[in-house]
């Protein structure tokens, strides 16, 4: 995640995010440029929150596993035998090797560097040429543990195990009520497309959450949505951009026409790293994964309720292609800024308080959660 040029720490937080959006200033351009503060972000963020790791479909079966990276952090995900999920730091307590690798399905784990073997529950069950060692505890040697969860069809972990940071209901809010009616749970996967960005994780942030820029950076979106309806609501570790879907009925320049069932795009930001965005007939995730102080991937994941027929494949392919262009507008500004945020002219911004109140909401929860050393 880190390059290794800096191991330095970074700069108190010696500034504040006021409260009241009308008088508060944006993060200071530091805390998007020093790798110290990624460092941190590491730390006090990513290993406390919960993270986007996979689909329950790759773990259908007792045995099957598969890994991901958080940060720095190598993990693996698997269904024991009893049918429990489980997650682990990908490593052995040996000498830090590699247990599993990828994805798949197994009877236990066994370390790529000297064949340590451990059960599905995470237990050392197998040690080759070890005796003669002196005071050490098998029992006390399996594999360190992370917290696992599920909604819908997405499997998600925390890295923490501290009891008193928010389960994963609590960071979702009512993100499955005001979802209910699009039956997530039933959509099929359909595609997957990565994007590297050369800015920092949170510019790309800064864009998703707030719509002050769609008149000037999307002329397309701006044809599909009523923009002078467009509102962002924020709750305790989320928000929601509602964007109207502009009535009349899709045509040759239109892709999208509201429903009975869903009359808006629905557009939620999780804290901090996960977006979510609803149109009337499919799903898109879109994962932020820091690479570098001034490097991100972002990670999109379509889903439709059918994927299989010829009907079904052309209107994947055209919504995967708009969202493509969307996505080069976003990636195109939010480099520039990025440059921009290294010049000696720029410090801080403001916030607009009618368009804003989404960016101010992400940043106070990136002061909060980075003040909590915990």
């Amino acid at each position: 995640m880190l390059p290794n040029q800096s191991c330095r720490s970074m700069e108190p937080l010696n500034f504040e995010i006021d409260p009241r959006i009308e008088y508060a200033r944006t993060l200071p351009a530091r805390c998007y440029n020093d790798a110290a503060y990624l460092q941190t972000e590491q730390r006090r963020i990513f290993n406390r929150s919960w993270q986007l790791v996979g689909r329950l479909e790759d773990l259908a079966d007792c045995g099957a596993f598969l890994t991901a990276t958080i940060g720095t952090e190598e993990i693996v995900v698997v269904r024991d035998l009893k049918g429990e999920l489980r997650g682990f730091f990908n490593l052995c307590r040996h000498r830090a090797g590699p247990i599993a690798r990828g994805s798949g399905k197994c009877d236990n784990f066994r370390c790529g560097y000297h064949g340590w073997t451990y059960d599905l529950t995470g237990r050392l069950i197998g040690l080759p040429d070890f005796d003669g060692v002196c005071e050490f505890e098998q029992g006390e040697s399996g594999l360190i543990p992370i917290e696992v969860s599920t909604w819908e069809q997405f499997v998600f972990v925390r890295l923490s195990t501290d009891r008193n940071l928010p389960s994963l209901p609590a960071m979702l809010g009512d993100i499955p009520d005001l979802t209910s009616h699009a039956a997530i749970s039933r959509l099929s996967f359909a595609g997957r497309r990565d994007y590297l960005i050369e800015c920092n994780w949170k510019v790309y942030v800064d864009n998703y959450v707030e719509g002050y820029h769609v008149p000037i950076v999307h002329p397309r979106l701006m044809g599909e949505i009523d923009y002078r309806q467009y509102r962002t609501i924020t709750s305790r570790y989320h928000s929601l951009q509602d964007a109207p879907i502009r009535a009349g009925a899709a045509d040759g320049k239109r892709h999208y026409a509201a429903t009975e069932r869903q009359k808006e795009a629905l557009y939620f930001w999780v804290f901090p790293n996960l977006m979510l965005n609803i149109y009337p007939d499919n799903l898109s995730t879109n994962l932020i994964v820091p690479l570098g102080p001034t490097r991100t991937l972002t990670i999109f994941e379509w889903f439709f309720e059918d994927v299989d027929s010829a009907v079904a494949r052309e209107r994947i392919a055209a919504t995967i292609e708009l969202s493509d262009e969307i996505q080069r507008e976003d990636m195109a500004i939010c480099e520039e800024v990025q440059r921009r945020l290294q010049s000696s002219a720029y410090d801080r911004g403001r916030y607009s308080p009618t368009r804003e109140n989404g960016l101010h909401h992400f940043h106070s929860l990136w002061m909060e959660w980075m003040h909590d050393a915990t």
